[in-house]
């Protein structure tokens, strides 16, 4: 059972993710009110010749100022999963950032997912430890609604097919079992991913927007992983359309 101390949830921290960032002396970083995490270095690739010079959060984590209200931090330099991306997204919090969303790679789970979709999680499987620590077990976590739907409004409008529904989020990437993904797969799970529930959790526990858009990475079924997707376009053709996105959702705010 997690969290294994059980009276938790209202229980004050030891220390606050605002005042590890001030543990560096410089205070408190200009980040803009709306951040995107990336995952992959090709996303990376593509996104730091068009932003600004990167501002640092926290010791060797930095953020790059794509417009006046989106920046971009390439998680993936620290690591991936969710206790990297259940810290970042809190430092992101802590110096402002006011919604958060999650675009990177997931395996599907279903075989007519088009190859090339925006795939937008509605709902997540919660089977790694950190979501645990900030919403208890009986409480659901989810994405904003309404950063979803702007999201899928400004995919849908860049050519992107943009299914909807629940994503399997585990930490355990070698102990994804046939029978797991047999039943995941039966009842209609679309995407598996390490980070989603975890994001979301931290976002939901302050207060923050967040969503994941999910570029299909591969497909999981009960016979066999196939690990690469014939694809045009990916997470570095989404980034245009989520910023924008991103961009609405806060102008509707």
């Amino acid at each position: 059972m997690i969290p294994n101390y059980g009276d938790k949830y209202g229980a004050e921290a030891l220390f606050s993710p605002k005042e590890v960032i001030e543990m560096g002396g410089g205070g408190l970083p200009d980040v803009p009110p709306a951040v995107v995490l990336g995952y992959q270095p090709k996303l990376t690739e593509f996104v730091e010749p068009r932003a600004d010079s990167p501002v640092q959060i926290v010791r060797s984590q930095s953020l790059y100022p794509v417009t006046e209200t989106v920046g971009y931090v390439p998680v993936h330099e620290w690591g991936t999963g969710a206790p990297i991306s259940a810290m970042v997204t809190e430092n992101v919090i802590a110096a402002g950032a006011e919604a958060v969303v999650l675009l990177g790679g997931a395996a599907g789970l279903q075989t007519d997912t088009p190859p090339e979709a925006a795939i937008l999680p509605t709902d997540a499987i919660r089977d790694e430890g950190v979501s645990y620590h900030y919403v208890p077990d009986e409480v659901s976590v989810t994405p904003t609604a309404s950063l979803v739907d702007n999201l899928d409004g400004a995919l849908s409008e860049a050519g992107f097919d943009t299914p909807r529904g629940t994503t399997w989020t585990t930490g355990a990437f070698y102990r994804e079992t046939v029978p797991e993904i047999r039943a995941y797969g039966d009842d209609g799970v679309i995407t598996l991913d390490m980070e989603s529930a975890a994001i979301w959790a931290v976002c939901q526990y302050r207060g923050v927007d967040t969503a994941s858009v999910h570029e299909q990475g591969g497909v999981l079924t009960p016979e066999e992983w196939q690990p690469e997707t014939h694809q045009n376009r990916g997470v570095t053709e989404m980034f245009d359309p989520v910023v924008v996105g991103l961009e609405n959702h806060l102008s509707d705010t």
